[in-house]
């Protein structure tokens, strides 16, 4: 259940512009994991930090998997971006609006 509500978190940050910027600030903070799931909290999706931790990695092994990289994952590995974090910056280059000049913290994972 918890999985299913990290997956429903993740995809409403793809399509939620006001969203991505509040996890963009969620991420910029020392517990970046811990505030982006009091965030989701916030919104009422509700799952431990573990638990997103764990969503992250399963998204990262299936891009591992597909064996290429999509335009948004490249550019996120070169903008210097951890492979971890490259989900979830995927989700947000996904977006349009997210467009240029996003300035995408290290994530602290």
């Amino acid at each position: 259940m918890a999985t299913a509500s990290v997956q429903e978190f993740l995809d409403q940050v793809g399509q939620d512009p006001a969203l991505q910027g509040e996890l963009m600030k969620a991420l910029d903070a020392d517990n970046d994991r811990e505030s982006v799931t009091a965030l989701a909290q916030t919104k009422g999706y509700e799952f431990s930090s573990d638990e997103l931790w764990a969503e992250v990695q399963n998204r990262q092994a299936a891009l591992q998997a597909s064996g290429e990289l999509s335009e948004e994952e490249l550019e996120a590995v070169a903008g210097g971006i951890t492979p971890t974090f490259a989900v979830l910056a995927t989700v947000l280059a996904s977006v349009a609006s997210v467009g240029a000049g996003l300035a995408v913290p290290q994530i602290k994972w």
